[in-house]
């Protein structure tokens, strides 16, 4: 069963739904691929809590909103999550900093962060292009 639409239960945030929508959508993901497990992604905000399962098999995806048990459950703020789908925070980076907490398979979660947009290079926006320094 796809998830589509964000349901009863609250207004998830645009990000947030592209994102989901885009792994319904998709369904095959090359780099998953080898791959097979449940995440379960639980997302606080404002005392309440948003879920969603993603049921990968060999690089087959689903979404849904099921209560199911999942083999590595997820958890974090819905805004950081929100800026992990964006790409605008990396998502390896958040769990480093101990943003997101992680139960069951730490192997899924490695994997399946690879589909979160890469964050833009701070470099690349601030560094002037040599082309463009000759010419001042």
């Amino acid at each position: 069963m796809a998830w589509i639409g964000t349901g009863q239960g609250g207004h998830m945030s645009e990000p947030i739904d592209e994102f989901f929508d885009a792994l319904t959508l998709a369904h095959r993901v090359p780099l998953l691929e080898g791959v097979s497990g449940t995440i379960r992604v639980e997302l606080d905000h404002d005392g309440r809590t948003e879920r969603r399962l993603i049921a990968i098999d060999a690089g087959t995806l689903s979404v849904s909103r099921r209560p199911a048990k999942a083999d590595c459950t997820v958890r974090m703020d819905r805004r950081l999550f929100e800026g992990m789908a964006s790409g605008r925070v990396n998502a390896m980076a958040a769990l480093l900093r101990g943003q997101v907490a992680v139960e069951g398979n730490p192997n899924l979660l490695l994997r399946f962060q690879r589909l979160f947009p890469s964050p833009p290079c701070p470099e690349a926006e601030t560094k002037p292009s040599r082309s463009s320094a000759r010419h001042r």
